[in-house]
Protein backbone atom coordinates (compact mmCIF):
# COMPACT_ATOMS: atom_id res chain seq x y z
CA UNK A 1 0.00 0.00 0.00
CA UNK A 2 0.87 3.66 -0.42
CA UNK A 3 0.33 5.29 3.06
CA UNK A 4 0.68 8.95 3.65
CA UNK A 5 0.61 9.72 7.31
CA UNK A 6 0.24 13.79 8.55
CA UNK A 7 1.48 14.68 11.90
CA UNK A 8 2.42 18.15 13.65
CA UNK A 9 5.14 16.45 15.98
CA UNK A 10 7.92 15.30 13.83
CA UNK A 11 11.55 15.34 14.22
CA UNK A 12 13.21 17.53 15.81
CA UNK A 13 10.48 18.11 17.86
CA UNK A 14 10.50 15.20 20.91
CA UNK A 15 7.36 13.97 22.18
CA UNK A 16 5.61 10.22 22.29
CA UNK A 17 3.47 11.37 19.10
CA UNK A 18 6.63 11.54 17.32
CA UNK A 19 8.43 8.13 17.78
CA UNK A 20 4.95 6.63 18.05
CA UNK A 21 4.64 7.96 14.25
CA UNK A 22 8.46 7.17 13.57
CA UNK A 23 7.72 3.11 15.08
CA UNK A 24 5.01 2.51 13.48
CA UNK A 25 5.90 3.81 9.64
CA UNK A 26 9.25 2.28 10.03
CA UNK A 27 7.72 -1.35 10.71
CA UNK A 28 5.26 -1.31 7.67
CA UNK A 29 7.99 0.28 5.21
CA UNK A 30 9.79 -2.57 6.41
CA UNK A 31 6.51 -4.85 5.93
CA UNK A 32 7.02 -3.47 1.93
CA UNK A 33 4.81 -0.50 2.35
CA UNK A 34 5.78 2.80 1.03
CA UNK A 35 5.23 5.74 2.65
CA UNK A 36 5.55 9.57 2.81
CA UNK A 37 5.38 11.64 6.10
CA UNK A 38 4.03 15.14 5.51
CA UNK A 39 4.97 17.46 8.31
CA UNK A 40 5.64 21.31 9.07
CA UNK A 41 8.67 22.34 7.53
CA UNK A 42 11.38 25.17 8.86
CA UNK A 43 15.21 24.94 7.99
CA UNK A 44 16.32 23.42 11.16
CA UNK A 45 13.46 20.69 10.54
CA UNK A 46 15.41 20.18 7.12
CA UNK A 47 18.72 20.01 8.58
CA UNK A 48 17.63 17.58 10.61
CA UNK A 49 15.96 15.27 8.63
CA UNK A 50 18.99 15.02 6.23
CA UNK A 51 20.75 13.77 9.03
CA UNK A 52 18.22 11.72 10.80
CA UNK A 53 18.93 7.55 11.25
CA UNK A 54 15.67 7.26 12.74
CA UNK A 55 13.88 6.48 9.69
CA UNK A 56 13.82 3.68 7.35
CA UNK A 57 15.62 4.92 4.30
CA UNK A 58 12.86 4.37 1.83
CA UNK A 59 10.16 6.94 3.38
CA UNK A 60 9.84 10.23 1.97
CA UNK A 61 9.48 13.07 3.81
CA UNK A 62 7.24 16.41 2.88
CA UNK A 63 7.45 19.90 4.61
CA UNK A 64 4.08 21.06 4.53
CA UNK A 65 4.78 24.69 3.59
CA UNK A 66 3.79 27.76 5.73
CA UNK A 67 5.08 27.04 8.54
CA UNK A 68 5.56 29.11 11.85
CA UNK A 69 7.50 28.11 14.92
CA UNK A 70 4.73 27.70 17.88
CA UNK A 71 5.75 29.96 20.86
CA UNK A 72 6.88 28.67 23.70
CA UNK A 73 7.55 24.59 22.66
CA UNK A 74 11.20 23.98 21.25
CA UNK A 75 11.53 22.53 17.69
CA UNK A 76 7.63 22.43 17.28
CA UNK A 77 6.19 24.13 13.87
CA UNK A 78 2.45 24.97 13.07
CA UNK A 79 1.06 25.05 9.56
CA UNK A 80 -0.97 27.42 8.62
CA UNK A 81 -3.42 25.31 6.45
CA UNK A 82 -2.73 26.69 2.51
CA UNK A 83 -3.53 23.30 1.18
CA UNK A 84 -3.50 23.33 -2.73
CA UNK A 85 0.85 23.06 -2.56
CA UNK A 86 0.21 19.89 -0.62
CA UNK A 87 -2.77 18.57 -2.08
CA UNK A 88 -0.88 18.32 -5.41
CA UNK A 89 2.51 16.71 -3.51
CA UNK A 90 -0.16 14.00 -2.52
CA UNK A 91 -1.36 14.06 -5.42
CA UNK A 92 1.81 12.83 -7.38
CA UNK A 93 2.44 10.47 -4.41
CA UNK A 94 -0.81 8.85 -5.03
CA UNK A 95 -1.93 7.32 -1.79
CA UNK A 96 -4.51 4.23 -1.01
CA UNK A 97 -5.05 5.68 2.61
CA UNK A 98 -3.89 8.45 4.71
CA UNK A 99 -3.03 8.32 8.30
CA UNK A 100 -3.71 11.73 10.65
CA UNK A 101 -1.26 11.63 13.91
CA UNK A 102 -2.88 15.58 14.58
CA UNK A 103 -6.18 16.74 14.67
CA UNK A 104 -4.81 20.38 14.68
CA UNK A 105 -3.42 21.90 11.27
CA UNK A 106 -1.64 19.71 9.39
CA UNK A 107 -4.47 17.17 10.16
CA UNK A 108 -6.90 19.90 8.12
CA UNK A 109 -4.84 19.47 5.58
CA UNK A 110 -5.18 15.56 5.50
CA UNK A 111 -8.56 15.80 6.12
CA UNK A 112 -8.70 18.30 3.00
CA UNK A 113 -6.29 16.25 0.38
CA UNK A 114 -8.47 12.74 1.80
CA UNK A 115 -11.78 14.40 0.67
CA UNK A 116 -10.12 15.33 -2.60
CA UNK A 117 -8.42 12.36 -3.60
CA UNK A 118 -11.56 10.12 -2.44
CA UNK A 119 -8.57 8.52 0.03
CA UNK A 120 -10.23 7.17 3.64
CA UNK A 121 -8.44 9.09 6.33
CA UNK A 122 -7.68 6.98 9.46
CA UNK A 123 -6.76 8.87 12.68
CA UNK A 124 -4.91 8.30 16.04
CA UNK A 125 -5.95 9.96 18.99
CA UNK A 126 -2.67 10.57 20.80
CA UNK A 127 -3.63 13.85 23.16
CA UNK A 128 -6.19 14.68 26.05
CA UNK A 129 -6.12 18.27 24.75
CA UNK A 130 -9.30 19.42 27.13
CA UNK A 131 -6.86 18.46 30.56
CA UNK A 132 -5.99 21.35 31.91
CA UNK A 133 -2.41 20.59 31.94
CA UNK A 134 -2.53 20.41 28.17
CA UNK A 135 -4.19 23.30 27.57
CA UNK A 136 -1.19 25.62 29.03
CA UNK A 137 0.54 25.01 25.32
CA UNK A 138 -2.25 27.08 24.19
CA UNK A 139 -2.62 30.98 23.99
CA UNK A 140 -6.10 30.73 25.46
CA UNK A 141 -7.49 30.95 28.78
CA UNK A 142 -7.58 27.79 31.20
CA UNK A 143 -11.27 28.04 32.20
CA UNK A 144 -13.66 24.99 32.15
CA UNK A 145 -15.77 26.18 29.29
CA UNK A 146 -11.99 26.72 26.75
CA UNK A 147 -11.52 22.63 28.02
CA UNK A 148 -15.11 21.90 27.15
CA UNK A 149 -14.43 23.28 24.09
CA UNK A 150 -11.34 22.06 22.99
CA UNK A 151 -12.57 18.54 24.38
CA UNK A 152 -15.44 18.99 21.55
CA UNK A 153 -13.06 20.33 18.72
CA UNK A 154 -11.05 16.75 19.14
CA UNK A 155 -13.98 14.46 19.08
CA UNK A 156 -15.47 16.59 15.76
CA UNK A 157 -12.16 16.19 14.07
CA UNK A 158 -11.96 12.34 14.54
CA UNK A 159 -15.69 11.77 13.76
CA UNK A 160 -14.80 13.03 9.88
CA UNK A 161 -12.01 9.78 10.23
CA UNK A 162 -13.05 6.26 8.69
CA UNK A 163 -11.64 4.94 11.63
CA UNK A 164 -10.43 6.16 14.47
CA UNK A 165 -7.72 4.62 16.45
CA UNK A 166 -7.06 4.42 20.01
CA UNK A 167 -3.16 3.39 21.71
CA UNK A 168 -5.28 1.96 24.98
CA UNK A 169 -8.43 0.87 26.65
CA UNK A 170 -8.13 4.63 28.52
CA UNK A 171 -8.45 6.77 25.55
CA UNK A 172 -10.87 3.95 23.83
CA UNK A 173 -13.30 5.04 27.45
CA UNK A 174 -12.40 8.30 26.89
CA UNK A 175 -13.74 8.73 23.15
CA UNK A 176 -17.00 6.33 24.04
CA UNK A 177 -17.95 9.19 26.43
CA UNK A 178 -17.96 11.58 23.44
CA UNK A 179 -19.78 9.32 21.39
CA UNK A 180 -16.83 8.12 18.85
CA UNK A 181 -15.96 4.28 18.69
CA UNK A 182 -12.46 3.39 18.09
CA UNK A 183 -9.87 0.29 17.74
CA UNK A 184 -7.02 -0.05 20.02
CA UNK A 185 -3.71 -0.27 18.45
CA UNK A 186 -1.20 -0.11 20.56
CA UNK A 187 1.56 2.65 19.57
CA UNK A 188 4.47 0.17 20.10
CA UNK A 189 7.92 0.05 20.25
CA UNK A 190 10.85 -1.69 18.35
CA UNK A 191 12.66 -4.97 19.95
CA UNK A 192 15.57 -3.47 21.66
CA UNK A 193 19.10 -4.51 20.98
CA UNK A 194 21.57 -4.77 23.94
CA UNK A 195 24.89 -3.57 24.36
CA UNK A 196 27.07 -5.14 27.02
CA UNK A 197 27.17 -5.18 30.46
CA UNK A 198 30.44 -2.94 30.60
CA UNK A 199 29.50 -0.07 28.00
CA UNK A 200 26.44 0.48 30.22
CA UNK A 201 29.00 0.14 33.62
CA UNK A 202 31.38 3.09 31.81
CA UNK A 203 28.32 5.25 31.10
CA UNK A 204 27.17 5.10 34.63
CA UNK A 205 30.34 6.14 35.86
CA UNK A 206 30.87 8.55 33.33
CA UNK A 207 27.41 10.18 35.17
CA UNK A 208 28.79 9.63 38.31
CA UNK A 209 26.60 7.17 39.61
CA UNK A 210 28.63 3.94 40.08
CA UNK A 211 27.09 1.25 42.23
CA UNK A 212 24.27 3.76 43.61
CA UNK A 213 20.55 2.78 43.32
CA UNK A 214 19.36 4.79 40.35
CA UNK A 215 15.91 5.90 39.85
CA UNK A 216 15.52 7.36 36.35
CA UNK A 217 12.44 9.58 34.56
CA UNK A 218 12.95 9.38 30.70
CA UNK A 219 10.60 12.16 28.33
CA UNK A 220 10.16 15.75 27.93
CA UNK A 221 10.75 18.05 30.84
CA UNK A 222 7.20 19.38 30.81
CA UNK A 223 4.52 21.07 33.15
CA UNK A 224 2.14 18.16 32.60
CA UNK A 225 4.96 15.72 33.18
CA UNK A 226 4.24 16.42 37.03
CA UNK A 227 8.04 16.15 37.61
CA UNK A 228 7.86 18.05 40.79
CA UNK A 229 6.05 15.38 42.39
CA UNK A 230 8.87 13.00 41.74
CA UNK A 231 11.48 15.39 43.01
CA UNK A 232 9.73 15.81 46.20
CA UNK A 233 9.64 12.01 46.58
CA UNK A 234 12.88 11.84 45.74
CA UNK A 235 13.99 14.04 48.05
CA UNK A 236 11.78 11.63 51.35
CA UNK A 237 14.03 8.55 49.82
CA UNK A 238 16.96 10.42 50.17
CA UNK A 239 16.32 10.58 53.92
CA UNK A 240 16.66 6.97 53.93
CA UNK A 241 18.59 6.32 50.97
CA UNK A 242 21.30 9.32 50.83
CA UNK A 243 23.38 7.27 48.11
CA UNK A 244 20.48 7.38 45.71
CA UNK A 245 20.51 9.10 42.50
CA UNK A 246 17.55 10.99 40.42
CA UNK A 247 18.47 10.62 36.74
CA UNK A 248 16.34 12.72 34.25
CA UNK A 249 16.41 12.20 30.34
CA UNK A 250 15.16 14.58 28.48
CA UNK A 251 14.87 18.12 27.89
CA UNK A 252 11.56 20.14 27.21
CA UNK A 253 10.01 23.87 28.26
CA UNK A 254 10.14 23.26 31.95
CA UNK A 255 13.66 23.03 32.37
CA UNK A 256 14.43 26.10 34.18
CA UNK A 257 11.68 25.43 36.90
CA UNK A 258 12.56 21.89 36.92
CA UNK A 259 16.08 23.01 38.46
CA UNK A 260 15.15 25.97 40.28
CA UNK A 261 12.41 23.23 42.26
CA UNK A 262 15.61 20.97 42.49
CA UNK A 263 17.68 23.62 44.29
CA UNK A 264 15.11 24.56 46.53
CA UNK A 265 14.93 20.88 48.10
CA UNK A 266 18.63 21.06 48.54
CA UNK A 267 19.04 18.28 46.37
CA UNK A 268 22.04 19.27 45.01
CA UNK A 269 24.39 16.60 42.62
CA UNK A 270 21.99 13.75 43.69
CA UNK A 271 19.76 14.77 40.53
CA UNK A 272 21.54 14.03 37.42
CA UNK A 273 19.89 15.63 34.64
CA UNK A 274 21.48 14.43 30.68
CA UNK A 275 19.54 17.21 28.62
CA UNK A 276 17.93 16.37 25.48
CA UNK A 277 19.12 13.24 23.74
CA UNK A 278 18.88 12.45 20.30
CA UNK A 279 16.83 9.19 20.15
CA UNK A 280 18.48 6.94 18.36
CA UNK A 281 21.59 7.75 20.40
CA UNK A 282 19.22 7.14 23.68
CA UNK A 283 18.72 3.62 22.29
CA UNK A 284 21.57 2.12 20.67
CA UNK A 285 23.35 3.01 23.93
CA UNK A 286 20.02 1.07 26.19
CA UNK A 287 20.46 4.73 28.23
CA UNK A 288 17.10 3.48 29.69
CA UNK A 289 19.22 0.45 31.34
CA UNK A 290 21.58 2.98 33.46
CA UNK A 291 18.77 3.54 36.15
CA UNK A 292 17.40 0.46 38.30
CA UNK A 293 13.61 1.62 38.86
CA UNK A 294 11.81 4.39 36.27
CA UNK A 295 9.47 6.53 37.81
CA UNK A 296 7.06 9.16 36.41
CA UNK A 297 4.26 11.25 38.13
CA UNK A 298 2.55 12.24 34.78
CA UNK A 299 -1.49 11.55 34.65
CA UNK A 300 -1.81 12.70 31.30
CA UNK A 301 -0.70 9.67 29.52
CA UNK A 302 -2.35 7.71 27.24
CA UNK A 303 0.13 5.26 26.44
CA UNK A 304 3.36 6.40 27.14
CA UNK A 305 6.61 5.38 24.55
CA UNK A 306 9.09 5.83 27.48
CA UNK A 307 6.79 3.58 30.30
CA UNK A 308 7.33 1.23 27.01
CA UNK A 309 11.01 1.73 26.27
CA UNK A 310 11.71 1.63 29.69
CA UNK A 311 9.99 -1.75 30.40
CA UNK A 312 11.51 -3.14 26.99
CA UNK A 313 14.88 -2.91 28.88
CA UNK A 314 13.83 -4.57 32.46
CA UNK A 315 12.90 -1.62 34.66
CA UNK A 316 9.93 -2.05 36.99
CA UNK A 317 7.97 1.34 36.82
CA UNK A 318 6.40 3.23 39.47
CA UNK A 319 3.48 5.35 37.67
CA UNK A 320 -0.05 7.05 38.46
CA UNK A 321 -3.12 5.45 38.76
CA UNK A 322 -3.93 7.37 35.82
CA UNK A 323 -4.95 7.60 32.33
CA UNK A 324 -3.49 4.83 30.50
CA UNK A 325 -0.62 3.75 32.53
CA UNK A 326 -2.73 1.43 35.03
CA UNK A 327 -3.14 -0.54 31.26
CA UNK A 328 1.01 -1.00 31.42
CA UNK A 329 1.83 -1.40 35.49
CA UNK A 330 0.26 -3.89 36.83
CA UNK A 331 0.71 -3.40 40.60
CA UNK A 332 2.68 -5.75 42.34
CA UNK A 333 3.63 -7.78 39.25
CA UNK A 334 5.84 -5.16 37.06
CA UNK A 335 5.54 -2.12 39.12
CA UNK A 336 3.44 -0.02 41.80
CA UNK A 337 0.76 1.97 41.34
CA UNK A 338 0.10 5.45 43.54
CA UNK A 339 -2.55 7.27 44.02
CA UNK A 340 -1.82 11.06 41.15
CA UNK A 341 0.01 13.42 42.89
CA UNK A 342 0.83 11.71 46.27
CA UNK A 343 4.54 12.28 46.66
CA UNK A 344 4.91 10.18 50.00
CA UNK A 345 2.59 7.04 48.15
CA UNK A 346 5.51 7.58 45.79
CA UNK A 347 8.47 7.71 48.12
CA UNK A 348 6.87 4.52 50.17
CA UNK A 349 6.87 2.52 46.83
CA UNK A 350 10.52 3.89 45.55
CA UNK A 351 11.87 3.07 49.18
CA UNK A 352 9.93 -0.39 49.05
CA UNK A 353 12.25 -1.45 45.90
CA UNK A 354 14.99 0.33 46.98
CA UNK A 355 14.96 -2.12 49.93
CA UNK A 356 14.15 -5.58 48.26
CA UNK A 357 16.55 -6.11 45.27
CA UNK A 358 15.02 -9.97 44.99
CA UNK A 359 11.21 -8.14 44.55
CA UNK A 360 13.42 -5.61 42.24
CA UNK A 361 14.49 -8.23 39.83
CA UNK A 362 11.06 -10.10 39.70
CA UNK A 363 9.57 -7.06 38.16
CA UNK A 364 12.20 -6.52 35.73
CA UNK A 365 11.56 -9.47 34.44
CA UNK A 366 7.82 -8.76 34.20
CA UNK A 367 8.01 -5.45 32.93
CA UNK A 368 10.21 -7.55 29.83
CA UNK A 369 7.09 -9.72 29.18
CA UNK A 370 5.24 -7.06 29.20
CA UNK A 371 6.51 -5.11 26.69
CA UNK A 372 7.26 -7.98 24.33
CA UNK A 373 3.17 -7.54 23.98
CA UNK A 374 3.58 -3.97 22.19
CA UNK A 375 6.70 -4.57 19.80
CA UNK A 376 5.71 -2.73 16.61
CA UNK A 377 5.64 -5.52 14.54
CA UNK A 378 2.47 -6.65 16.09
CA UNK A 379 1.22 -2.71 15.41
CA UNK A 380 2.23 -2.88 11.90
CA UNK A 381 -0.35 -6.25 11.02
CA UNK A 382 -3.13 -4.46 13.34
CA UNK A 383 -2.63 -1.07 11.02
CA UNK A 384 -2.62 -3.03 7.87
CA UNK A 385 -5.93 -4.61 8.50
CA UNK A 386 -7.24 -1.23 9.63
CA UNK A 387 -6.29 0.04 6.15
CA UNK A 388 -7.57 -2.73 4.17
CA UNK A 389 -10.91 -2.79 5.90
CA UNK A 390 -10.68 0.73 4.93
CA UNK A 391 -9.84 0.06 1.12
CA UNK A 392 -12.18 -3.41 0.94
CA UNK A 393 -15.56 -0.55 1.83
CA UNK A 394 -14.37 1.72 -0.96
CA UNK A 395 -14.68 -1.67 -3.43
CA UNK A 396 -10.33 -1.07 -3.69
CA UNK A 397 -9.09 -4.40 -2.36
CA UNK A 398 -5.94 -4.40 -2.04
CA UNK A 399 -3.23 -6.88 -2.41
CA UNK A 400 -1.74 -8.17 0.76
CA UNK A 401 1.95 -7.99 1.76
CA UNK A 402 3.85 -11.31 2.17
CA UNK A 403 3.75 -12.35 5.68
CA UNK A 404 0.92 -10.33 6.65
CA UNK A 405 -2.32 -12.26 7.43
CA UNK A 406 -5.71 -11.76 5.63
CA UNK A 407 -7.06 -8.42 7.07
CA UNK A 408 -10.82 -9.21 7.56
CA UNK A 409 -11.57 -5.89 9.77
CA UNK A 410 -14.33 -5.96 12.47
CA UNK A 411 -17.28 -3.90 12.06
CA UNK A 412 -15.83 -2.66 15.43
CA UNK A 413 -12.99 -0.57 13.29
CA UNK A 414 -15.99 1.72 11.99
CA UNK A 415 -16.61 5.03 13.50
CA UNK A 416 -20.28 5.44 15.11
CA UNK A 417 -22.53 7.53 13.62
Amino acid sequence: MRIAVFTDSFLPYICGATFALINQANALAERGHQICIFCPGGSKRKKHLARSIELHPSIEVVRVPWSLPWGGQPDLNIVIPFWWPTLRRARAFAPDVIHTHTEWSTGWVAQFVGWRLRVPVVGTFHTFWDDERYIRHFPVPNWPVTRRAMGAFSAWYYRRCAVTLAPSKSVQSHMAKRGLSAAIVSNGIPRPTRVDDAQLAAKRTALGLGDRLTFLYLGRISFEKSLTVCLDAFKSVLATHPDARFVLIGGGPDEARIDAHAAALGLGDTVVRTGSVVHEQLMAENLPRIGDIFITASETENQPISVLEAMAFGLPVIGPRARGVPELVEDGVNGRIFAPGDAQELAAHMRELADDPVKRARMAAAAEATARHHFIDHSAVLLEQVYTACLAELGRPVTAVPGSPAADAAPSLRRSA
